[in-house]
């Protein structure tokens, strides 16, 4: 049974490290950052946060439209850039058609694309200050101008940042002319609405200078249950499925710190929601871009996670940010991929990376959106956003998706060339790689810095001179992830290994054999300080920093944070000091109870004939004196060891005056003890002893005891009559000696060095085991926490449990739980005699009758039960028949006479009466 549970925790353990799954070979194009900021020209837009994206291939116009400016002000502008010159220009609006929509920001859009009929860009909703939107506007392409659609009644409820859009991949319906737009929660005023708020828009009509406001649309909810309500997460479209990604469910202002790692997949078709592994770091404001790139089938299920802050004081994302990181999904096998992708190499042939921001506005498209060749790559465009420290940005960056697929990492695809990388729209992926990241973004504890910086940043190259590096100062660590199974692993084992240890001491319930269970108990607590000496070795052998682009030689990354300082103390404790006190308090006691007795020299008769008896009184009266042996130590407790000196002196003073002078009582020729639990004596009947009654063999064998009256009495004297009634004379007094029954004895209160060493044990045990109930919490290991909460409670259940029936009987939890359970009682009647021992234990058996064999009172006095020495705790100088079970004979007889010597002794012999009645008639 323990075995099992040692297998159950140690898969726990392992499925832990394994609980947030990693793909480290899904297929992927060749991907490479690109910067374009500094390759566009005329008037652009300025920085930007939450800004409408769009984009017109027959025109090759970009759309920025709306957003919030670095003052937090909502936008109502549009910007087109042309693609292919790379020049910013403002809409030429028809003269009656120069409307444009509120300004907004955080709107959901997409690309209503159908035929002649619609070439639109859709804007649904958003924010204008904190009033919260639900209009809807298309913008012509062709005619550059601004229209609102005409709604029917049913719409959903006014928000902004809501996810969803159109995936321009699904064709319009031909007989409608029809496209549908998803979105699927948000957040109004009042906070953020459930992303399970889904419903879908359809569009349709027409749109021209001339028919400015002959578009439509109706909304209908589509029911998939319930999931998380969500704020500033990211979202896109794959066909009928909207995907969600991180966000915040905070009801108050939203911070990177409430981001949460959750993966929402909502299926219009199936009217389900699904939810996919927790990988990548939890983000605000993050993008999600479908991976458009047609090389391989494999990729239409794929979606693209850009950018967006999180805390790098909460979690260690490994670094991957300040490498261009890219998290791909695989939607239908729900699986997570992280990348390291190639960069910008610019004009000083340092890779750049855009840094990481929330808000950027973002769009993937099936080809290239720039360069002169436009079908070596697909697209994802990226603008604006604000980084981490607050500033906004006015960016432009591009994601290339080169047309082949790599599954390893650092493996070369078909245009990977002669490996020097290239910048500018032109780039053909030369040099392009990726590299597979192993493991996902885990928690970490808040290190000591008081950096107000809520997340990592990285230094970029911008050929503008805008500066969009930032760089976090907050500093976490990671370690391998050995060090976080094995340091669990390694209390888990100790726990059982303390059961044990317990179960082996003595307890207040007979004795039994413990040798497996005290073996057991040895090899888990080797196993489990081997485990844990590995996992502190493994924490500063593997130790690395996650936020730095490039550490410092000089660094020390020893100890920097409160976890690493706390886990040192304790493992200090608990694996050095509490070792070595118990190893002292042992030595302590082998100094104490470590001596050997001194072999008694007394020799001992073993016949019982009357004459043999006196034969040795009178050898002990001329002068035949024999040494006492050394007296035992009656302590059986730890907290005798104080008194052990003291007592030590007074019995060897004791035994110097009672040498000096004569013993008035010697025990010459003391019988076999008498053992426990013996059954009653055989029956014998009861004889009177008077001469008539004796046979002449009788008489011979007891010839001392009646030599003075036998010259009277020959065998014809024997009468078969009665006799004159006397006293019975017992042959034995085997039966007057009562025996308890065996009982569990009470719990015993420890010394009182070994109740603090045990409290201190115990506090540090208890440290350690909410230490790592800490750990693996903010290590996001929800199944690890509750298999290690699991297991402790079960262990001072179990501790419980075993005082409560008396193991260890000299343990303070037991005498407490003892002492509420069993309290002393206020009167207890006199215990009856127990049935006399077996007859073959004594040479004279006791009679069997029920009634007295002396016939003018009792043999005995049964005395009341000593209440002292029932009493947990008491002085254990109250000597029992438990503490006579460990001593020898010699010590035994030397203590009676002991005893004896220190008792007046008066014989006083009284004559027998005798009656004799004759008749004279007879004689």
């Amino acid at each position: 049974m323990a075995l099992a549970g040692y297998a159950i925790l140690l898969l726990a353990m392992v499925t832990v490290s394994r609980a947030q799954a990693i793909s480290t070979s899904m297929s992927l194009p060749p991907l490479q950052w690109l910067n374009l900021t500094g390759l566009t020209t005329g008037p652009a837009p300025p920085p930007l946060k939450d800004a409408s994206i769009g984009y017109d291939d027959a025109s090759r116009n970009l759309l920025i439209f709306g957003g919030e400016s670095a003052g937090g002000l909502a936008q109502s502008s549009t910007y087109l850039l042309n693609l292919d010159t790379l020049v910013w220009t403002t809409p030429s609006s028809p003269n009656n058609l120069g409307g444009s929509p509120p300004a907004r920001s955080a709107a959901l859009s997409g690309e209503d694309l159908a035929a002649s009929y619609r070439r639109a860009h859709v804007v649904i909703g958003g924010k204008n200050g904190n009033t919260a939107l639900s209009d809807i506007w298309e913008f012509d392409y062709v005619n550059q101008f601004w229209a609102e659609v005409n709604i029917s009644p049913g719409a959903p409820s006014a928000r902004w940042g809501a996810s969803g859009g159109i995936d321009t991949l699904v064709a319009f319906t031909g007989a409608t002319i029809n496209n549908t737009v998803y979105l699927a929660g948000g957040t109004n005023g009042d906070g953020p609405i459930s992303i399970s708020d889904f419903w879908q828009l359809s569009l349709s009509g027409t749109l021209s200078s001339n028919l400015p406001n002959s578009s439509f649309g109706s909304w209908q909810q589509i029911s998939t249950g319930t999931a998380q309500n969500l704020a500033g997460q990211a979202g896109t479209v794959v066909e009928q499925q909207v995907v969600a990604f991180g966000g915040c469910n905070a009801t108050s202002t939203t911070s990177d710190s409430c981001a949460l790692q959750g993966t929402y997949v909502l299926n219009a078709n199936t009217k389900s929601t699904t939810t996919a592994g927790s990988c990548p770091a939890p983000r605000l404001g993050a993008a999600l871009a479908q991976n458009f790139n047609g090389f391989s089938t494999n990729f239409a299920n794929q979606v693209f996670l850009l950018l967006g802050t999180f805390d790098a004081t909460l979690w260690n994302d490994g670094g991957g940010s300040q490498k261009g990181e890219v998290d791909v999904l695989d939607i239908n096998g729900g699986v997570w991929s992280r990348v390291q992708v190639s960069g910008d190499p610019g004009k000083t042939g340092n890779a750049a990376f855009p840094s990481l921001r929330e808000g950027a506005a973002a769009l993937a498209y099936t080809k290239n959106l720039v360069g002169t060749s436009r079908s070596t790559a697909s697209d994802t465009i990226v603008f604006g956003g604000r980084d981490a420290s607050g500033t906004y940005l006015s960016e432009l960056w591009v994601l290339r998706a080169y047309n082949d697929a790599v599954s390893s990492s650092g493996q070369k695809w078909s245009g990977y060339g002669d490996g020097s990388l290239q910048t500018g729209v032109n780039a053909n992926g030369a040099g392009v790689k990726i590299t597979y990241m192993t493991t996902c973004a885990s928690a970490t504890l808040p290190t000591s810095s008081s950096s107000p910086s809520s997340s990592s940043t990285s230094t970029t190259s911008s050929a503008t001179a805008t500066n969009t590096a930032s760089t976090g100062t907050a500093r976490p660590y990671d370690v391998a992830m050995s060090h976080k199974v094995l340091a669990p692993l390694s209390i888990a084992l100790l726990l059982p290994a303390v059961i044990f240890l317990r179960l082996v001491l003595p307890s207040t319930a007979p004795s039994r054999r413990n040798g497996p269970v005290l073996y057991t108990a040895v090899i888990l607590i080797v196993v489990a300080f081997g485990t844990g000496i590995a996992a502190l070795a493994l924490s500063f052998t593997s130790r690395r920093s996650t936020i730095s682009v490039q550490k410092r030689a000089s660094e020390n990354l020893n100890l920097t944070t409160g976890h690493g300082k706390a886990g040192l103390v304790l493992f200090a404790c608990l694996y050095g000091l509490v070792p070595i006190l118990l190893a002292l308090r042992y030595m302590s006691h082998l100094d104490n109870d470590g001596h050997g007795k001194a072999p008694s020299q007394r020799p001992r008769a073993g016949s019982v004939d009357t004459a043999e008896k006196l034969q040795a009184a009178s050898s002990v009266g001329l002068g035949h004196h024999t040494p006492p042996p050394i007296s035992q130590r009656r302590v059986h407790s730890w907290s005798g060891a104080i008194w052990r000196s003291s007592r030590a002196s007074e019995d060897s003073d004791s035994e110097r005056s009672g040498a000096a002078s004569p013993r008035p009582f010697q025990v010459t020729n003391r019988p076999q003890r008498v053992r426990r639990d013996h059954t009653a004596s055989a029956s014998h009947q009861l004889r009177p002893m008077s001469l008539g009654d004796m046979s002449s063999m009788e008489r011979r064998r007891s010839l001392s005891a009646v030599g003075e009256l036998n010259f009277a009495l020959g065998p014809n004297h024997q009468t078969a009559g009665h006799t004159t009634p006397m006293t019975p004379d017992v042959q034995s007094t085997l039966g007057l000696m009562t025996h308890a029954a065996e009982e569990r004895s009470s719990a015993e209160m420890p010394h009182y060095f070994d109740i603090v060493l045990h409290v201190f044990f115990h506090l540090v045990l208890l440290a350690v085991c909410a230490f790592s109930l800490v750990a693996l919490w903010s290590l996001n290991s929800r199944a690890g926490f509750g298999v290690f909460l699991a297991w402790a409670c079960l262990f001072y259940g179990f501790i419980v449990f075993a005082a409560w029936h008396g193991r260890p009987r000299r343990s303070l939890l037991t005498v407490v739980i003892f002492r509420l359970c069993h309290p002393p009682p206020l009167y207890q009647p006199p215990a009856a005699s127990l049935a006399p021992a077996d007859q073959n234990l004594d040479q004279y058996p006791f009679p069997p009758q029920p009634h007295s064999p002396y016939v003018h009172q009792p043999p005995f006095r049964a005395s009341a039960v000593d209440d002292v020495s029932t009493i947990p705790g008491s002085p254990r100088s109250i000597e029992t028949e438990d503490d006579e079970e460990g001593d020898d004979d010699d010590v035994r007889q030397q203590r009676m006479e002991e005893e004896m010597a220190r008792r007046d002794v008066s014989i006083v012999t009284v004559p027998r009466r005798k009656l004799w009645i004759t008749n004279p008639e007879s004689a």
